[in-house]
């Protein structure tokens, strides 16, 4: 034990190695989240400089090969102050300025993006008055001391006052991820994140490109009847106590195409799809009603494979919407999710329960002659998002369904394969189902005419 008192004294250091700290830091992200919270600080920088709705004008073009990764926006830039003081942080600070409507909350996804690809960074931006940059060696930064980075001279010729944005570009890749950027597959990965995670923005006038291949927005679409019987279910919500920043939702449920891989619930915080096409315990399906002991909304399985809802949650303070901080999941502890899960419920029961008459009545009648099957595939397809107008969802019964055409039940038997191969050659027709139509309009024909 030191004699000095004074170092026996002094305070416990718990201040992490950086080491430690970058290892951690980047542990338990997907390389597919680290690229995404990029995108998300460009849409940020977008909304801050051209406000919450249009984004013509703005692009992110991502660029990545086994050698390193660059990405370069036009989306503003963010000025020296922001980077000297916040942007660099790890963390948030509770006076650092903020976007409404932003989708980086955190103020670890640039810092974690940086760590996971690579052991050198260099990131540049520009603002309509001024310019700087950022060049760090990880490696020989985590050998010195303090945590500061060092800024660098700015050289770009695509960025400058008159074209604001930010580019980033990291080299000394790390091997795992090097793998990765090398494939195809990675890259079509990334596309179809970008597709789905940022479709609001990409409709919204973003453009956005991966390896020089534009993104478009995959769509939402909801059937409807020009008569007006099916129309999908809207509901809007408003939480706004304790003087905070409100938050608005709106709920759609309604009926898809039937695409298994489509169906589920869509989970959106202000305009970022957090979840998409869940069929997860998480927003309700298999819940129990424990009270009633029964089911209140089964399991998934094909049968649901038209039912879509959205549910998007938008405030002007990004840490009241129930995101977890990768933002691919919801908190589910968050007090206004679980008030809006309580009117997702209430609101998908009737799809269900218009599901389950679905399948019922082509069971009866198969799908060839399933009155309602025919109904909904009259239905147009429209996108999801021109839905505003609160109203309960709509859908006919069976009976309604029937109505527009001759009702029809199925027919099913059983005989030995010789005597239908018989019948099939002498009949002149190809098919088993053939063979049993043909017979019953000979008999129906035959009673017909002794009943005249």
């Amino acid at each position: 034990m030191s004699s000095n008192t004074d170092d026996v004294n002094a305070p416990i250091s718990a201040e992490p190695t950086k080491t430690f700290f970058v290892e951690m830091l980047v542990r338990d992200i997907p390389l597919e989240t680290a690229i995404l919270d990029l995108v998300d600080n460009s849409v940020d920088g977008a909304k801050q400089t051209f406000g919450n709705k249009r984004f013509e004008g703005c692009s992110v073009a991502i660029e990545f090969s086994k050698q390193r990764f660059r990405m370069i926006d036009t989306c503003g830039g963010f000025n020296r102050q922001v980077a000297r003081l916040y942007a660099f942080r790890f963390g948030r600070p509770k006076e650092a300025p903020k976007t409404a409507h932003s989708i980086g909350q955190f103020g670890v996804g640039m810092k974690r993006a940086l760590f996971k690809m690579g052991h050198h960074f260099l990131v540049r931006s520009a603002t309509k008055e001024e310019a700087w940059a950022v060049d760090v060696d990880v490696e020989k930064w985590e050998g010195q001391p303090g945590w500061q980075f060092p800024w660098a001279k700015f050289e770009n010729t695509q960025l400058s006052q008159k074209k604001p944005g930010t580019e980033i570009i990291v080299e000394k890749l790390r091997s795992e991820v090097a793998a990765k950027f090398g494939t195809e597959k990675f890259v079509n990965d990334i596309i179809g994140l970008i597709k789905s995670k940022h479709r609001q923005f990409i409709v919204n006038g973003l453009s956005i490109s991966v390896n020089g291949r534009h993104v478009d927005a995959s769509d939402l679409f909801l059937l409807v009847s020009q008569d007006g019987s099916l129309q999908p279910g809207v509901d809007d919500l408003k939480f706004d106590r304790g003087g905070r920043a409100a938050v608005l939702v709106r709920i759609i449920v309604g009926i898809g195409t039937s695409l298994p891989r489509q169906a589920g619930w869509y989970v959106i915080c202000n305009g970022r799809v957090i979840l998409e096409a869940d069929r997860s315990e998480i927003t309700g399906w298999g819940l129990l009603e424990e009270s009633a002991g029964r089911v209140y909304v089964p399991s998934f399985h094909n049968q649901f494979a038209r039912f879509r809802g959205i549910v998007s949650f938008d405030s002007d303070d990004s840490s009241r919407v129930p995101w977890n901080t990768t933002k691919n999941g919801v908190d589910q502890d968050s007090a206004i999710w679980q008030s809006t899960f309580v009117r997702m419920m209430e609101m998908m029961r009737p799809v269900i329960d218009f599901l389950n008459e679905l399948d019922a009545d082509i069971d009866e009648h198969t799908r060839d002659e399933s009155p309602m099957l025919d109904y909904l595939k009259k239905g147009d397809a429209v996108r999801a998002d021109t839905f505003v107008e609160k109203k309960a969802f709509k859908a006919p019964t069976r009976a309604t369904a029937a109505k527009r055409g001759p009702r029809t039940v199925k027919v099913q038997y059983a005989k030995p394969v010789r005597e239908v191969e018989f019948l099939k050659e002498a009949l002149e027709v190809n098919s088993a189902r053939a063979v049993g139509e043909r017979t019953f309009e000979l008999v129906l024909k035959r009673q017909q005419q002794r009943s005249k």
